[in-house]
């Protein structure tokens, strides 16, 4: 587990007596409370810390706000003028254009269709004719069976090609009013488009900061408006991978920022993400930060912090510099020889390591 790398930050925390980087040559074992804890570090943000950038391509036209106001749920903030919806409304007004077109009774595409009814219908009444005429030759015994039922198989033929086509024709003069209709709406929504765009708060808070300036071109997802909650603020942490069996919701976290080098603040775990970040190997932590009366805060303050994994009170600790992997050179009370003792860990920081066994207060523990 990596532990915290300044000074002094556990020790405010602990009544360890020893100062950072201190060594002897000797030692003895004593019970003190210890804690051990995972070091992250991070930034600061308002609660519901959000940055507002423009869905579509075009021109700020106006900015309501200014950095450092409150805003209210629904408030306006600033207002776009779009290019691309100019030329989305001339686009849908000429599909509108073209489908009405298509949809009159006199339009190339209905005559076609038309025509196709026409040809069918010919085509039936002379079949028609035909078969009524072999009919009556049938009668007379003028023709054979084989004359009969080919004319009548003309004839039927023709009839459901009729039907076909007049079927055809209904469907498509349905289809091209649904086609007008649909182009009448898009056109509609695409004029609504057209107006300004304007950006309204989705929370209410503070501006902190405004990218844009009236005039500017922006595309979509360029920032233009970071804004978050006041005086309610949350930490974004980031913790190296090989730490996070150690963490869990509501674990006390202490925290220090340089803007308040000789303060540590306190809160607690909300959130521990369930992903590796890719490029730097490390999982993001939420975390609730209380700050005392008077104290404020920037957004995007860097902290470096202690999550506390264990607290052990009275423990039996020796510096960590006197041990070598799991074993101590010790002398005994009472032998004038020393010998290297493998020991039992317990809970560990920077500074301290609580030995379970192997040692006694009595013992004096060597570096070398």
């Amino acid at each position: 587990m990596r532990k915290i790398a300044f000074c002094g930050f556990l020790l405010a925390f602990s009544s360890f007596l020893f100062s950072c980087g201190e060594k002897e040559d000797k030692t003895m074992p004593m019970h003190k409370d210890i804690i051990q804890a995972v070091y992250a570090s991070g930034k600061i943000f308002p609660v519901d810390y959000y940055r507002l950038n423009v869905s579509i391509p075009g021109y700020i036209k106006e900015i309501y706000v200014k950095v450092g106001d409150t805003v209210q749920v629904g408030e306006p903030l600033f207002a776009m003028k779009s290019e691309v919806s100019n030329l989305n409304v001339a686009t849908a007004r000429n599909n509108l254009d073209l489908a009405t077109l298509n949809a009159s009774e006199n339009s190339a595409y209905m005559t076609a269709v038309k025509q196709d009814v026409g040809l069918a219908k010919e085509k039936l009444e002379l079949d028609s004719t035909n078969y009524t005429r072999v009919q009556g030759l049938a009668e007379n015994n003028a023709t054979t069976k084989a004359n009969v039922d080919q004319s009548k198989a003309q004839y039927t033929a023709s009839r459901q090609n009729y039907l076909k086509a007049k079927s055809s024709l209904e469907a498509t003069r349905e289809r091209l009013k649904t086609e007008v209709k649909n182009a009448q709406n898009l056109f509609k929504a695409q004029q609504s488009n057209s107006n300004d765009f304007t950006y309204f708060s989705s929370v209410s808070g503070k501006v902190y900061d405004i990218s844009g300036r009236q005039g500017e071109y922006f595309t979509p997802q360029q920032i233009v408006m970071e804004l978050g909650r006041i005086d309610n603020y949350e930490v974004e942490l980031l913790v190296d991978e090989a730490d996070i069996h150690y963490l869990a919701k509501k674990q006390e976290v202490i925290f220090q920022t340089e803007a308040y080098p000789n303060l540590f603040l306190k809160g607690e775990i909300k959130e521990v993400y369930p992903k590796i970040g890719s490029t730097n190997k490390s999982i993001k932590v939420m975390a609730s930060i209380n700050l005392p009366d008077g104290i404020s805060m920037y957004a995007g303050a860097t902290l470096e912090a202690n999550i506390i994994n264990q607290r052990k009170t009275n423990a039996l600790v020796i510096p960590r510099y006197y041990l070598t992997n799991d074993s101590v050179i010790l002398k005994r009370k009472g032998k004038g020889h020393k010998e290297k003792v493998k020991v039992q860990l317990g809970v560990s920081n920077v500074e301290f390591v609580e030995v379970l066994s192997g040692l006694t207060t009595e013992d004096e523990v060597y570096k070398k």
